[in-house]
């Protein structure tokens, strides 16, 4: 029994009791930091999405997790026990912790619940989760240069640069978590305001052509020897862009001009014959050169002489000295005004207005610049500098029954189009294209059973250089879809013709272009259900195709499929796969 009148008991009791009040204070202090502790996070809304005609994914933002511990606070309400969580902490995330530090960051993932599962719940109320915004865009077949760089939160180029705007009219959302409970803190949500995500754009482009082409321009850059080929596929009526490629690692198609050679003469012609300069009944005499001015020692060669020939002839066998003879009565009836509006109208030395950034106007020169022999010149595709873009718009225009349409990038936008010449006029020059391909200057482009249409364009770079710019510019319609391409080739080794280069690889375009169609690669593969395929590269749109078929299940954050469980070929119904970018 107690002795109560002992001092001893009395002084161990008051001990007891200052202990036990030190506890209950300190319990009460975590107890209010847990209760009371709420954190405010601005949740980052993310940037819009871009995706082609079809709604695959080309570029996107998503969240990403960054958790910080915050030491000042750490050490206000530290407790021995913290010691322990703080070793599992550092073995968790592999860092060594330096306590001198404000703010320590711990580690990063996508997944933000596997980097909350690896910090021991008391160290909860320390650590603070950031969530930043991640983009990612597809690089490869010549994307890069469609979609452009993204960085430090704007469009630096490309469809990001010309949309950035657009793309980033977004609002952040925020959130408010309060920790709760006496020993086991538990947080809840107080508060959450959604972030609301910018506009998403769809583009016109074709994923699958742009691939196939993309990887045809390489091909045929290492079979011609070329230093770079561009291809550009374009819907005749709409002006949308199906597929832009371009073999260099900039945008050449609208950043780089080129000297198109004959490829001109088809929109000359067109001209000439609505303002009645000629007609189509139009003969010329061609003894293999002309001199634009007897005064100067100048002359304008063609590969051999053609004789006497018609106007669908001059056209199909690309004729120089007729070209020249009809610029002469060109600016004999009217004057070198004419010659510079009827360029400018089809939209040469002008942006066509693509939603790239960096487009450039080309170099046309004003008529008081000219030389005495300029106008003989501009029809054969000399002394003038267009852009890819701009010289597949133009030709467009003649096989679009005669109406000027600008290009587009983007599904659903306002476009440009007026009539540039008349039906009768295009019809007549779509005979003369017809032609070329069929017994002209286009012969290797021909293919059987198809009618195609189309002229070829040299141009030496640099005269005397034996270096040339090879270009093809057709058109083809095919299951009542009517298409207008252009090929041009930089500098093929040991040829100085188009005629066996740049009509051969048209051909080889529009080839490909129909197996892609007949292949139904829009389905992407056929697979056998029950037999896994081989996912591996597959994107997100291709795995919806397949999910009637499979059960599957995604693990990991990105555009791609990087690995997949269970291997290819194995008999099964349901496949994991994890993605990646």
């Amino acid at each position: 029994m107690m002795d109560y009148k002992n001092p001893r008991v009395y002084l161990v009791l008051f001990l007891l009791s200052i202990l036990l009040l030190l506890v209950i204070i300190r319990l009460i202090s975590l107890n209010e930091l847990q209760n009371n502790k709420i954190f405010t996070q601005e949740i980052p809304a993310l940037r819009g999405k871009i995706v082609d005609c079809n709604n695959q994914t080309l570029a996107m933002s998503y969240p990403y997790y960054v958790a910080y511990l915050d030491v000042n606070f750490l050490k206000e309400y530290f407790r021995p026990s913290f010691e322990v969580d703080l070793k599992i902490l550092e073995k968790n995330f592999n860092i060594s912790l330096n306590l001198n530090q404000k703010f320590i960051k711990i580690g990063e993932s996508f997944d933000k619940d596997r980097l909350q599962n690896k910090i021991p719940i008391d160290l909860m109320p320390f650590v603070n989760i950031q969530v930043v915004e991640m983009r990612t865009s597809l690089k490869d077949f010549g994307f890069n240069n469609i979609l452009g760089i993204y960085r430090d939160g704007k469009g630096i180029s490309g469809i990001e640069k010309f949309f950035d705007k657009y793309l980033n009219n977004k609002n952040n959302g925020k959130i408010q978590i309060k920790y709760s409970g006496f020993l086991t803190p538990k947080a809840s949500i107080t508060s959450y305001i959604p972030p609301t995500n910018g506009n998403s754009i769809k583009l016109t482009i074709d994923s699958h052509f742009q691939a196939a082409l993309y990887n045809l321009a390489l091909q045929e850059k290492e079979k011609y020897s070329a230093d770079s080929i561009g291809i550009i596929l374009m819907e005749t009526s709409t002006g949308k862009i199906k597929s832009l490629v371009t073999t260099r690692n900039w945008p050449d198609y609208i950043m780089g001009y080129i000297e198109p050679g004959s490829a001109i003469k088809p929109i000359f012609y067109a001209a000439a014959l609505d303002l009645g300069v000629i007609t189509d009944t139009a003969t010329f005499v061609c003894n293999g050169h002309i001199k634009p001015d007897p005064s100067l020692d100048i002359k304008i060669n063609d590969i051999h002489s053609h004789g006497l020939i018609d106007f669908y002839e001059a056209i199909a066998q690309s004729c120089n000295v007729a070209a020249v003879q009809t610029s002469k009565k060109l600016i004999e009836k009217y004057d070198l005004e004419k010659l510079y509006d009827i360029l400018k109208s089809f939209g040469f030395e002008t942006k066509t207005g693509i939603q790239l950034s960096g487009e450039i106007d080309g170099v046309l020169k004003k008529p008081n610049e000219w030389s005495k022999v300029e106008w003989a010149y501009l029809p054969i595709g000399y002394s003038i500098g267009v852009t890819p873009i701009q010289l597949i718009v133009a030709f467009n225009s003649i096989v679009n029954n005669g109406i000027y349409i600008s290009p587009t990038l983007v599904e659903n936008s306002n476009q440009k189009t007026y009539r540039i010449i008349s039906s009768i006029t295009s019809q007549k020059l779509m005979k003369a294209l017809k032609e070329v391909v069929e017994s002209g200057t286009g012969f290797l482009a021909k293919i059987p059973g198809l009618e195609l249409y189309g002229k070829t364009g040299t141009s030496e770079k640099k005269p005397g250089s034996g270096e040339y710019l090879m270009t093809f510019e057709g058109y083809f319609e095919y299951n009542n879809k009517k298409y207008t391409i252009l090929v041009w080739v930089d500098n093929p080794k040991g040829y100085d013709l188009s005629s066996f280069v740049s009509a051969p690889i048209f051909k080889d375009t529009v080839l490909t272009i129909i197996n892609l169609i007949n292949s139904n690669e829009k389905n992407f593969v056929k697979v056998v259900p029950g037999v896994v395929p081989d996912l591996r590269g597959w994107n997100l749109y291709q795995l919806e195709k397949i999910k009637n078929d499979f059960n599957i299940k995604t693990k990991g954050v990105g555009l791609y499929v990087i690995d997949q469980e269970p291997t290819p070929n194995t008999i099964s119904n349901y496949i994991t796969v994890k993605l990646g970018f």
